[in-house]
């Protein structure tokens, strides 16, 4: 019998990041990329907020498009089968959305929170409000399924 494996994700484009600084983030830090306080909710300000975040060298990341609804398991799975590495540091996180802001696209990135677990992080720019709003989830309670359509920001290799 012979499996059929279907990709999730499809490349879009790729963004060279420059390499950033150590640092320790702060909402000042967040609101200069146009997140502010009130669009974070508690577990963004809980793990990202006051965050140790070390340098970061210059990498090259892929926005690949999420073409079904899956979960944060199935996504992994597929970037990791890519060789690619999901987790991207906070700090390219934050120059990623100072570049797209006021984009339409929905985001999802995989950030390491201060407690050591992987979150699912997405991010919708709200015109409305012209910032970001974010929405983080630990991957480690399985239970985020995102919708298709998605925009998945991973390194471009391990």
């Amino acid at each position: 019998m012979a499996i059929i494996w279907t990709p999730i994700l499809a490349f879009s484009r790729a963004m060279l990041i420059p390499a950033q600084p150590a640092l320790i983030t702060s909402r000042q830090y967040f609101r200069k990329a146009g997140l502010e306080t009130s669009m974070m909710g508690p577990n963004f300000k809980a793990q990202f907020l006051d965050l140790e975040v070390p340098p970061a060298k210059k990498e090259e990341l892929v926005i690949r498009k999420l073409m079904d609804a899956s979960l944060d398991i199935s996504i992994l799975a597929e970037i990791e089968n890519l060789g690619e590495e999901a987790i991207i540091s906070v700090s390219q996180f934050r120059v990623f959305l100072a570049r797209n802001q006021n984009s339409r696209k929905q985001f999802l990135f995989y950030l390491r929170g201060k407690n050591g677990e992987v979150w699912s992080v997405e991010a919708n720019w709200r015109g409305f409000i012209s910032g970001w709003d974010v929405y983080p989830d630990s991957v480690n309670q399985h239970r985020r399924k995102h919708s298709g359509g998605h925009q998945v920001v991973t390194h471009a290799s391990k």
